[in-house]
């Protein structure tokens, strides 16, 4: 696998975690999504007024690229109903990997690697072993474990669609532009019906997310498709879960928390697994 993809998907990692870290107070979840989602819309116009619509084949994807982000969303904040953020998000973004290998494995035998395979086993059970434990310690009920896997098929199903939108379209850039922007508006429309007060809010309460989660919430998945151009998703998706190993780091330098036993494991096996996908 080669260097330059590992950084670019690890940096989007590292975005990823920096905005959640940002806005991981938002009580209001619905608040934060919505301000989060059309904080993409500037850059999504912008990059598309440079680089143009993309190719009328990849339509399709771009169109089921925004249903099924939608329905990650509905079901990401309804889960946060019956849990908090380390307990949802780990074991959602865990199992997305896990569902994208054995749907590649099933669909196109033979494009990943023994070791990609490993690699992919190592940080998503690392992932999803922690939100697990959180459950545990916190005594949570079932709906919030269901609710988060369902979550974390959507997340493997827009994944694969992307990839492929993106590898038809050849850019990153004018697909997800295209895509975000029909998601911004499904999301709208979600939000008119069944939560109306939410958009009147984001000036006045979530203007800080809007610009910097909006922004680094863009940049990292475009820097996600621009790696699928080349590399297996499976394990793009897999690098980009890592996110949560830079979530744990900005918790314990800015926020007091306690580098426990558990942490340090999770730590070291998705470091070991990244290196695992690097020998590949």
């Amino acid at each position: 696998m080669e260097v330059g993809v590992i950084f670019a998907v690890l940096g989007a990692a590292f975005l990823h975690a920096f905005w959640n870290f940002q806005v991981r107070g938002t009580e209001d979840k619905a608040l934060g999504m919505a301000a989060v989602m059309f904080g993409h819309l500037p850059l999504a116009i912008i990059g598309l007024a440079f680089v143009g619509l993309p190719v009328s084949g990849s339509w399709p994807y771009v169109i089921a690229s925004a249903v099924l982000h939608l329905g990650y969303q509905v079901f990401l904040l309804n889960a946060y109903r019956f849990g908090e953020l380390t307990q949802i998000y780990p074991v959602a973004r865990g199992a997305s990997p896990l569902l994208i290998t054995l749907f590649t494995m099933m669909t196109v035998p033979g494009v990943l690697q023994i070791m990609e395979v490993i690699g992919v086993i190592m940080i998503s059970g690392a992932i999803i072993t922690y939100g697990f434990v959180q459950y545990r310690t916190k005594s949570v009920g079932f709906t919030g474990i269901i609710l988060a896997v369902i979550t974390g098929f959507f997340i493997a199903s827009y994944s694969i669609v992307d990839a492929e939108g993106t590898r038809i379209t050849q850019s990153a850039i004018s697909y997800y532009g295209a895509s975000t922007t029909a998601n911004a508006l499904l999301f709208a429309l979600y939000l008119l019906w069944f939560q109306p007060g939410v958009f009147g809010r984001i000036h006045r309460d979530a203007l800080r997310t809007f610009i910097i989660g909006g922004n680094a919430s863009y940049f990292a998945y475009v820097a996600v498709l621009w790696a699928c151009l080349s590399t297996p998703v499976a394990v793009v998706s897999s690098l980009r879960e890592t996110s949560v190993l830079f979530a744990v780091g900005l918790g314990v330098l800015f926020l007091n928390e306690k580098m426990t036993l558990l942490k340090v494991s999770i730590i070291l096996i998705i470091f070991c697994g990244v290196i695992v996908l690097r020998t590949a």
